[in-house]
Formats: C-alpha cells, structure tokens, sequence
C-alpha cells in the first residue's frame, strides 16, 4: 500500500506529464490549420508524424506509471506490451482501481498507437497525408476525452490519498 505522499506524488508526475501533452496537442493542432488547405510536403510529413508520436508516447509514459506506481506490476517488455498496457487501462483491476480510460476511449487511442508503430517501423518517405491527417483532425477529441478521463482518475487517486 502507498502512502498519501506516494500517491500525491504520483498525482503530481501525472500532472507534469500533462503539461508536455498539452504543449505536443497545440503544436499539432497549429499545424492541422496549416494544413487544412494544401498537402504537407513529405518534410512536413514526418514532423506531423513525429507529433502524433509524441501523443501517444505522452500519454503511454502515464499509462506506465499508473501501472507501475498504481497497479503494483509492470507489463513484461514483450512484443505486445504497447497493446497490453493500453488494455489494462481500460478494465478495472479488483481491490486497486477502476478503469482509468473507458471503452470508447481505449478504441481512439488504439488508433493512434498503431500509427506509433508505423511511424517507428517504416521510412519517412511511406508516410501518407490520407492516414496522418483523421488522426490529427480526431486530436483535439481524443486530447480532450482523455483530460476529461485522467481528471476523474486523478481524482480517484486524490481521494484514496485521504483515505489511507
């Protein structure tokens, strides 16, 4: 069992990881209004790619921290990890947590990690504005439901704070 300290620690690693999410959503969503009337070169291509990465990324490093600091365990480094962790984070773990993300979210941000392991796994010269640009002009949706998300799960974990 973690101390208040420990969790309001954790809460505040949680915090200063959404601060860089928030700095990765603006720069991305600057660039989808500058995009929104030509075609990115393949330059540009690769720097929108590398955002999307970044997103996820973010978000993956709260994930791990939950299950780790949270959850008690880490997920094994197989090949599947990636996949597994954003899983767990979608169904409750009995007598620790509840979900931190629900369903509809889970399948959202699905999304953008698979385009994560397309972006690490082929050249940049394959990268395609038709698959890029749903993902950023989802963004601000998915952005905005998972601060809604990890606001409710911050607030779980403020009040088990309290309670131990």
């Amino acid at each position: 069992m973690r101390s208040p300290e420990e969790i309001l620690g954790i809460i505040g690693e949680i915090d200063n990881l959404l601060v860089s999410l928030d700095i990765i959503f603006k720069e991305a969503e600057e660039k989808l209004k500058e995009f929104s009337t030509r075609e990115p070169d393949n330059f540009a291509l690769r720097g929108l790619g590398s955002l999307l990465h970044d997103f996820y990324t973010n978000i993956e490093d709260i994930f791990e921290m939950i299950s780790t600091d949270i959850d008690g365990s880490r997920i094994s480094e197989s090949q599947d990890w990636h996949k597994r962790l954003l899983v767990r984070m979608s169904i409750p773990i009995p007598e620790i947590r509840p979900p931190v993300i629900s369903k509809d979210l889970y399948n959202k941000l699905d999304e953008y990690l698979r385009f994560r392991h397309v972006f690490r796994n082929v050249y940049g010269y394959l990268l395609e504005w038709k698959r890029i640009r749903p993902l950023l002009e989802d963004l601000e949706t998915t952005y905005n439901q998972f601060k809604l998300e990890i606001g409710v799960f911050r607030s779980f974990l403020f009040d088990m704070s309290l309670r131990i």
